[in-house]
């Protein structure tokens, strides 16, 4: 089970990417003003409360993709997290999904975390203020969803699949909706390839 004590560790895992990579500078895939000019063929990528949102800052050690995958070990398993950072000027905002390494693919999964099933995503209060608003699929914030893997390449390391529900808020915020969810990244079992200073 995806205990309260585990979603907070993984949004703070989360929060503290986004400050990282967006602190650190690390390389956008689009411009300052978000036009998108991502080559690496992959993303991840959703409309949030009816805005066009993609990740856009680079992993350099991962194939420079803007959209990231860490396994974790987790209960005698695994946990996959699919992470992505949009930053546009000063406003950062990150998201990610979470689910066991073994899922199913090709059936639409219902969010649930007793499942290990989550997305989680962290907007700034207002641009560049360095304070964050958390929101997720969890019931008791009113949040839901579903989210189906398409493919899971083991041997080239790459993930794909789509998403979408609604997201609420972890300070009584209103919810948001996510729809035309889909992600296709790169991921890795090794965290050295990930930013400096990010723990799981």
């Amino acid at each position: 089970m995806l205990t309260k004590t585990r979603i907070r560790a993984i949004a703070g895992s989360m929060l503290l990417l986004t400050v990282l990579m967006a602190g650190q500078g690390c390389k956008k895939s689009s411009g300052g003003d978000g036009s998108a000019t991502n080559t690496s063929g992959y993303y991840l990528t959703a409309s949030i409360g009816g805005k066009d949102w993609a990740a856009n800052v680079n992993s350099p050690g991962l194939d420079n993709s803007p959209s990231i995958g860490v396994v974790t070990p987790f209960n005698g398993g695994a946990l996959m997290l699919v992470l992505g950072i949009k930053a546009v000027n000063k406003d950062t905002t990150s998201l990610v999904l979470v689910f066991p390494q073994n899922v199913t693919l090709n059936k639409a999964l219902t969010l649930d975390a007793t499942k290990n099933l989550e997305i989680a995503y962290v907007a700034e209060t207002a641009a560049g203020s360095g304070a964050y608003y958390g929101y997720n699929t969890t019931p008791a914030t009113g949040g839901s969803g579903t989210l189906t893997i398409t493919s899971f390449d083991q041997t080239a390391k790459v993930i794909e699949g789509t998403f979408s529900g609604v997201l609420g808020s972890q300070t009584g915020r209103a919810a948001i909706s996510f729809t035309n969810g889909k992600f296709r990244c790169i991921y890795t079992t090794n965290i050295q390839q990930l930013p400096p200073g990010v723990k799981f």
